[in-house]
């Protein structure tokens, strides 16, 4: 088995570290009403804010935390720990360089559209690598197990969905390539969301969720049948969806595409389903008597997902599906996605804090347990806060009041930076020093005939 050091990724706090300061740029964007609901949805800022959530924070969130916990998954070294540096480069250069494509296309300026592709370009090297470091390990894993197998159906949908905003990056800034997926650039941003949220973002935090939920309850890891008709259904679902979406758009009149885009639809209802049973059987089974902060408060993601799913069932059986799908979309990834990010960051933080600073101590003096680098009283009231904001948020979208809907995203906004300053605290040891003392380990037996003296 590898070193501790082997499995430890040295660039992840800085990746979470740069992927929240985007996520802050992108709320205040919207709290200060430069972007959707203020502005349409084809705005340029709009899309800056769509993407600054989407690869700049929930994107560089999830390779943070897989260059992390694969190695811990698969108990096999990545790759290479200096493309993980690589990676977060090329994402936020290539973010920086779409940003500039968006605004551009509102103003005008022709000569910065080329920007577009080009980050979109960086982003896809930056993707590629970061496949390479994780898939790595992961394919020298057998069996492989349920997490691992969550990650690189993740992956799969991850590449599609950069191919596919590459292709819209292309169409909207070089002419003579337009008149070719003009139909693609019409109608299929949706599948291009959802191959995003679903594919990409949701299977992966799925399974991600398989291994952090029972390691830190002490709940049993495996979870048999149920947890592969999950893993099924879900690639099933959004892989039918998203590819008879895609080829509905050339033949919109085709019967059996519909059919299938249902049939698709249902898989991941059913899936989606599944999973929120299987997580209380987690909770029921677990061995751990006090549930921690964190694992208390992805209830709010748990039940964002639960919400939104009861909500997207209902505007699709009613066909009300495009009208409400900005708000159903703001709730996925503000609710379910940065909710689970933000809940499970309260104790990824203290857990590599604790790895970094303090375990080679172990049996030298004394030293603080991870739950020791945080205080669940001062944090715990932010988490309630960053709800209750989303809740508000996703309100003034369904019904169309965009100050509501921004002054929930501002109530969300001040929780987040609220719950930064926490994960500061514990990468600094801030409540360290006010840590019940532990006794050294100790020094292990030198003769058969009894301790050493």
């Amino acid at each position: 088995m590898p070193a501790v050091s082997d499995r430890l990724s040295r660039w992840t706090p800085l990746i979470f570290a740069c992927a929240l300061v985007n996520f802050l740029l992108a709320q205040t964007l919207i709290v200060a009403g430069m972007t959707w609901p203020e502005m349409a949805l084809t705005a340029g800022s709009t899309l800056v804010t769509v993407h600054l959530i989407t690869l700049g924070w929930l994107t560089l969130l999830m390779f943070g935390a897989l260059f992390q916990f694969v190695p811990v998954i698969t108990t096999k070294p990545l790759l290479n720990q200096w493309l993980s540096l690589a990676v977060l480069i090329l994402v936020e250069f290539g973010l920086a360089g779409m940003i500039v494509g968006f605004l551009a296309l509102n103003h005008g300026a022709s000569g910065l559209v080329y920007c577009l592709p080009f980050g979109g370009t960086l982003v896809l090297a930056g993707v590629l690598l970061a496949m390479g470091n994780i898939v790595t390990p992961l394919l020298h894993s057998r069996p492989l197990a349920l997490p691992g197998r969550f990650v690189l159906a993740g992956l799969a949908f991850l590449l599609a969905t950069i191919l596919l905003g590459l292709t819209f990056a292309l169409a909207l800034s070089v002419p003579a390539f337009t008149p070719l997926v003009a139909p693609l650039l019409a109608g299929g941003v949706g599948y291009h969301v959802l191959a995003g949220l679903g594919g990409w973002f949701t299977l992966t935090a799925i399974g991600v969720s398989y291994k952090l939920l029972p390691m830190f309850m002490l709940a049993p890891e495996e979870r048999g049948w149920w947890g592969e008709c999950v893993l099924q259904l879900g690639i099933s679902g959004f892989g039918l969806s998203v590819s008879a979406g895609l080829l509905s758009v050339w033949w919109p009149q085709a019967v059996l595409l519909n059919a299938v885009q249902y049939l698709g639809w249902l898989a991941i209802v059913v899936a989606v389903m599944a999973y929120l049973i299987d997580v209380l059987r987690l909770y029921r089974t677990r061995k751990r008597a006090r549930i921690e902060l964190h694992n208390r408060a992805t209830f709010g993601a748990f039940l964002s997902l639960a919400a939104a799913l009861v909500i997207a069932v209902i505007l699709v059986v009613s066909h009300r599906l495009a009208a409400y799908a900005p708000a159903l979309v703001l709730l996925v990834l503000f609710g379910w996605l940065s909710g689970l990010g933000l809940t499970q960051l309260y104790k990824i933080v203290p857990f590599l804090t604790w790895i970094m600073r303090y375990s080679h101590q172990l049996g030298r003096g004394a030293v603080p347990r991870v739950q020791d680098l945080v205080d669940e009283a001062r944090t715990s009231p932010w988490f309630v806060i960053y709800f209750l904001g989303v809740a508000l948020a996703t309100l003034g979208a369904f019904i169309n009041v965009a100050y509501v809907c921004r002054t929930g995203v501002t109530v969300s906004a001040g929780a987040t930076l609220g719950l930064a300053f926490e994960y500061w605290r514990a990468w600094r040891g801030y409540y360290a020093g006010r840590a019940r003392p532990v006794a050294p380990i100790p020094p292990p037996c030198l003769s058969r005939g009894g301790p050493a003296p």
